[in-house]
């Protein structure tokens, strides 16, 4: 941030000279997951989600079942070419709305046998990518408004040294919530 700016530029970490600012910002909240819903309903499409969860359910359904190394192996056997991290994260990162490629979802139908995901599987992609384009712009919103927030606040705070900051500067930003300006 220099005097007199009116906006935040974003850099990479190895851009970082001395006497920037690094923004913190800490929450609970997925800020971006909720943003991407309020867009997705908005223009229509807040059921996208739920599609999008369809081959989710399916594995979850198949963990009852089977092991997670089971449903690996058998995944594998029918022409998977993920390793078992991507798998692993498939099932247990919430963070993950669907696997990137089609054919990884026709080979979870294949395997879970899940008649839902295999007549729906075309809808169940197109909607993972929907809702994944979402979260992008989401994010791309978030970061705009988070930016002119922290410039106008930092103008409020007052004459900042930036070679004199020990500790953070801390401060709310309304719809975000607390941030702290290293």
């Amino acid at each position: 941030i220099t005097q007199d700016a009116e906006k935040i530029d974003t850099i990479l970490p190895d851009q970082l000279e001395v006497g920037d600012f690094v923004v913190v910002r800490e929450t609970d909240r997925d800020l971006i997951k909720e943003m991407a819903d309020i867009m997705l309903e908005n223009s229509g499409k807040a059921k996208l989600r739920e599609m999008a969860m369809k081959w989710k359910e399916a594995l979850k359904i198949e963990l009852v079942f089977s092991t997670p190394e089971e449903i690996y192996k058998k995944l594998i056997d029918a022409g998977c070419t993920k390793g078992y991290h991507t798998f692993c994260s498939w099932l247990w990162d919430e963070d993950v709305i669907a696997p990137q490629q089609k054919q990884d979802l026709q080979y979870i139908a294949t395997i879970t046998e899940n008649s839902v995901l295999k007549e729906l599987c075309e809808e169940i992609f197109a909607a993972a990518q929907d809702v994944r384009s979402a979260h992008i712009q989401a994010g791309k919103v978030l970061s705009e408004q988070l930016r002119s927030l922290i410039v106008t606040a930092l103008n409020n705070y007052g004459d900042i040294d930036p070679f004199n900051i020990w500790e953070p500067i801390e401060m709310t930003v309304d719809g975000v919530g607390m941030v702290r300006v290293l």
